[in-house]
């Protein structure tokens, strides 16, 4: 009995050390990943006139938090910051020229990230560029961090059953449909974050306990498995080798437009669907960033199939501006985003296309 308790004494030492090593090792992993990818944004040669106020862009962006919203999946909660703000609805601000009259024709924007504003403050979003160019409208930027076009559609139907007026409605779209319907672990239709709710309703003490277990053990050793080993990386997209999906995608995103079209004008309104830029299609400057070579495969693929579509189509209503940036000024700040002038581009470009 004394040689079986000893026994189990150092089995269970051993186990705990083992355990600790593995905390230890994860923890050290993670801060390792992190310090690999903590060269700020606002480094880049887009800032280099004005970094410190890039930095609090940047410092504002990572405060912003979000809360579930029925249909569309999530939305930003109010945040007021010294370059971003959101209102009580999940609305961030864009700046007026002027006070309006309650004649002033409402401009409604759609789309992700982008057009919410990553990199910009609030007076340099796309909205708030446009408003500046036409004091006359009242601009309202209803994008949202990650929101394809589906979820832009969904979001349109729920201001219109709040009996919101929408005498323009513009969707700006194909970034986050390429990206993130492209992992194979998204179907179609779908949005980014599926895996992690379908990971997170409706789940056991027993997976609880698994994710538990995972984030302390093992979660940073298996991101950095996924970092150097270059065939785990091309099996987290399958646009490229599933010609079927990238054709799925073209069809949902252009699909959505139709369907957005439809309610719009038959409501009074105009809609406008763009095609918007990214760092992988197009002639953009790009030698000062680190784009993954398998995203921009996948997401060619779709934007591919994106062109043609949209030529097919003949939409008088739909535009291409996929290669705004082409040229050789830093515009990019990653595969999508870009810094306040590349937004001044596309405010322009939309301007001119409403005129």
């Amino acid at each position: 009995m004394k040689k079986l308790m000893s026994i189990a004494r150092l089995i269970f030492i051993n186990l705990a050390i083992f355990l600790i090593l593995l905390f230890v090792v994860n923890f050290l992993v993670g801060v390792y990943l992190k310090n690999s990818n903590t060269k700020s944004r606002a480094d880049l040669p887009n800032y280099q006139d004005n970094r410190e106020y890039a930095r609090k862009i940047f410092q504002d962006y990572n405060k912003v938090n979000h809360l579930y919203e029925p249909f569309v999946g999530w939305k930003t909660k109010p945040y007021n910051g010294e370059t971003t703000n959101i209102d009580e609805k999940g609305i961030r601000k864009t700046i007026a020229a002027s006070q309006k009259s309650d004649s002033a024709k409402i401009v409604r924007f759609f789309g992700g990230s982008t057009l919410w504003g990553e990199g910009a403050d609030d007076h340099n979003t796309i909205p708030s560029l446009f408003q500046k160019l036409n004091s006359d409208f009242k601009v309202y930027n209803h994008g949202q961090l990650a929101y394809n076009s589906r979820q832009n559609l969904d979001a349109l139907i729920s201001l219109y059953e709040e009996g919101k007026k929408s005498d323009i409605v513009i969707f700006y779209d194909g970034v986050n449909d390429a990206a993130f319907l492209c992992p194979s672990d998204v179907e179609v239709p779908g949005h980014r974050l599926v895996p992690m709710f379908r990971g997170k309703l409706y789940t056991s003490y027993f997976s609880m306990i698994k994710e538990a277990i995972g984030k302390i053990f093992f979660d940073k050793l298996i991101l950095l498995s996924k970092k150097i080993n270059p065939a785990e990386r091309d099996e987290m997209y399958n646009c490229l080798s599933s010609p079927e999906k990238a054709e799925a995608i073209a069809d949902f995103m252009l699909t959505n437009w139709e369907i957005a079209h439809d309610i719009v004008t038959s409501r009074g309104g105009k809609f406008y669907a763009i095609l918007q830029p990214a760092a992988y299609v197009g002639n953009p400057r790009v030698d000062h960033l680190d784009l993954g070579p398998v995203l921009g495969e996948n997401f060619r693929q779709v934007y591919k199939l994106f062109y043609q579509k949209i030529k097919e189509k003949q939409y008088p209503w739909v535009y291409d501006l996929s290669a705004s940036f082409n040229g050789n000024e830093h515009i990019f700040i990653d595969f999508c985003h870009v810094s306040p002038n590349g937004n001044q581009i596309i405010a322009k470009e939309i301007n001119a296309v409403l005129e």
